[in-house]
């Protein structure tokens, strides 16, 4: 049985990213989201992503089998692993969450703002990832921020990883916690690759861009109004903070 590991986030938060990176080193297989209600999202660097661990049909009629057999299906790979976003698959979420066996990676991103516009963008356009052969992005253009909205979707963020870490502590379970904005240091590769016992010094790259490039002032058509709604709320620090590039 290789190392189990599973990474738990919500959308917008670099997921593809470190799926990707992890993904490069030659003992690792990370799939990306098996338990996405739209697709079977498998790992990059298999020869065929099609038909491999199995069909959406069969995965969601016994996605406990499903996972079972993406664990064992490890193509000689030391370490074996995938993303589980919030509210995908609640079977799946508590059998690696209750498994003491599935080294579990929390991944979240400090700028709560850049994340929520982030998920706009996508929501508009579809588009969730940019990789080589993805689709080409479409430009929305600013988005408008509504600020019970950026608030609603904080506290959904914020409940998600509080529970979570409550319940792994409960559990004893291992973990590790990393952060967007740290997963383009190579020390932090380090210790990501250290948790999983894998060789350290492997560097590890990505094919994966990043997307909605600019500053917020530019990706936010309100950014002076909200700025003004947001004074007293520790989010402006995140929209100050990512006024420039």
């Amino acid at each position: 049985m290789p190392i189990r590991f599973v990474i738990l986030a919500t959308p917008r938060c670099g997921s593809n990213w470190l799926c990707s990176l992890l993904d490069s080193h030659p003992d690792i297989l990370c799939h990306h989201e098996l338990f996405n209600p739209e697709g079977i999202h498998l790992s990059r660097s298999l020869p065929s992503r099609r038909d491999i661990p199995g069909e959406m049909e069969t995965r969601d009629a016994a996605p406990l089998a499903f996972l079972a057999r993406a664990w064992n299906e490890s193509f000689g790979q030391a370490a074996v692993g995938f993303k589980l976003n919030l509210g995908q698959s609640e079977l799946v979420f508590d059998q690696v969450i209750d498994d003491p066996g599935v080294r579990k990676i929390i991944l979240s991103r400090r700028n709560r703002i850049r994340s929520h516009v982030s998920e706009m963008i996508a929501e508009k356009t579809r588009i969730w990832e940019s990789f080589p052969d993805s689709e080409p992005m479409v430009n929305p253009g600013p988005q408008v921020v509504d600020v019970a909205a950026l608030f609603q979707q904080v506290r959904r963020n914020r409940d998600y990883y509080n529970d979570l870490r409550r319940r792994l502590e409960a559990a004893g379970a291992e973990i590790l916690e990393t952060e967007y904005e740290n997963l383009g240091d190579p020390d932090e590769h380090r210790r990501l690759l250290n948790f999983l016992e894998m060789d350290p010094d492997v560097a590890l790259t990505t094919t994966t861009s990043r997307m909605n490039r600019g500053s917020l002032r530019m990706l936010i058509s309100n950014f002076d109004q909200l700025k003004r709604d947001l004074a007293g709320s520790d989010l402006l620090n995140d929209l100050i903070d990512g006024e420039e590039e």
